[in-house]
């Protein structure tokens, strides 16, 4: 391993910070003098229906999103083995380390909205997992839970993009140079397309629609989710840049969930149930909790891995003084943590926090880069507004 790469894997590797996923029992929700919160689940004719946001912008699959992947993998082979080198490096990262395996194993087969819920701190997260486990989270559940939650769809289910593009696993690849992390009874080691990345795409707007549900801790989940992205590498089942695709799929899946305001609304009531939820089992209000609690990553720090990891080290490939288009409906992502601000003083946060330009899949054309969307940095952002009504980014 060249000593870039191990530059690279060692600056990513604080995001396996494991804070331990407690059993559902380990806190038994609290006598509290308030009345204890009630919620029904969803009823079928809204979860049957058909959405406007179960369809992307262009139809049934986000193939716009990532489409610039095609003339990256024939113009740029240097990108494309550094692809497989990178996933390489992070594979064997793991053969000494049982916890990174485990984490990473943890993320393949179980439910990633469990897994993932350290994101919300140690308590917190804890409160969590009992509560979906006793049932007391209906629409959550029905919105987040499992492989085919209500929150996902075909359109953004990566099944269409992955075909198109049938891009061997490096696994498939390289199988000398990657080691397989498995569970007994369970193969994590299908062979469907590679890019972009299921689990990627699946953890990410998961991770955006907590961060709409409980924004106080917006910086922290997507980060979590990024995390899971990341664990993709460690088995050696994606490449670098799959991640980036799932992820960038993933945030525009969810960014039409919130634009859809019959959607949305479902967000809102999961919302209010879980944060009822959560405050009941604290015993306070959710800030105080937040406060009181271990988070997963400091603010800053949930910055820095979210950004590492939007570009893995690899070089600029187009110009980096290209201006920053921020997709029409990528606005939505910071609806729920600036309710305060336009559309238009969303999309100038988006676009004073985003990544610079020229890395590979960012996308330079008039539809803008969903590559370049650093959410951590704009969920995170300390935001000023004049009286003409201009954003400053303070700090």
């Amino acid at each position: 391993m060249t000593r870039t790469r191990r530059t690279i894997v060692a600056a990513l590797a604080l995001a396996a910070v494991a804070l331990p996923l407690a059993a559902p029992s380990a806190l038994a929700a609290p006598a509290q003098p308030n009345a204890q919160p009630s919620s029904e689940p969803f009823g079928l004719d809204r979860l049957l229906r058909i959405y406007e946001s179960d369809n992307s912008e262009t139809g049934r699959a986000y193939l716009h999103v990532v489409d610039s992947f095609t003339a990256l993998r024939a113009e740029r082979p240097d990108i494309m083995a550094e692809n497989l080198d990178l996933t390489v490096a992070f594979n064997q990262s793991a053969v000494e380390d049982p916890a990174l395996q485990a984490r990473a194993l943890d993320d393949a087969h179980d439910d990633v909205l469990v897994t993932m819920s350290d994101g919300l701190g140690a308590e917190l997260g804890a409160h969590f997992r009992a509560a979906l486990a006793e049932g007391r989270l209906p629409k959550t559940s029905q919105l987040l839970a499992g492989t085919f939650a209500r929150g996902g769809g075909l359109a953004n289910s990566t099944f269409i993009e992955k075909y198109l593009f049938g891009y061997d696993r490096p696994f498939v690849v390289a199988p000398e140079r990657i080691t397989r992390y498995e569970r007994a009874g369970e193969d994590g080691y299908g062979t469907t397309p590679a890019f972009p990345s299921g689990h990627t795409n699946q953890a990410t707007w998961k991770a955006d629609l907590l961060a709409m549900m409980v924004p106080e801790l917006g910086p922290q989940l997507v980060a979590r989710g990024s995390e899971a992205g990341q664990n993709r590498l460690v088995m050696g089942v994606h490449y670098p840049l799959d991640v980036i695709g799932g992820r960038m799929t993933g945030d525009a899946a969810a960014a039409d969930r919130w634009h859809d305001p019959l959607f949305r609304q479902l967000i809102l009531e999961a919302g209010d149930e879980l944060r009822a939820e959560l405050e009941w089992r604290c015993g306070a209000e959710l800030s105080v909790c937040i406060a009181n609690d271990t988070p997963y990553l400091s603010t800053e720090d949930a910055v820095d891995v979210f950004t590492a990891r939007m570009t893995y080290g690899f070089p600029t490939v187009a110009a980096t003084d290209a201006p920053m288009v921020v997709p029409t409906r990528a606005v939505a992502l910071l609806a729920a943590q600036f309710p305060e601000l336009t559309d238009d003083q969303r999309a100038e946060v988006l676009r004073q926090t985003a990544l610079e330009s020229g890395y590979p899949l960012d996308d330079q054309g008039e539809t803008g880069s969903w590559q370049r969307i650093n959410l951590a940095r704009a969920l995170a952002a300390d935001v000023a507004v004049s009286g003409d009504g201009t954003v400053t980014i303070r700090g």
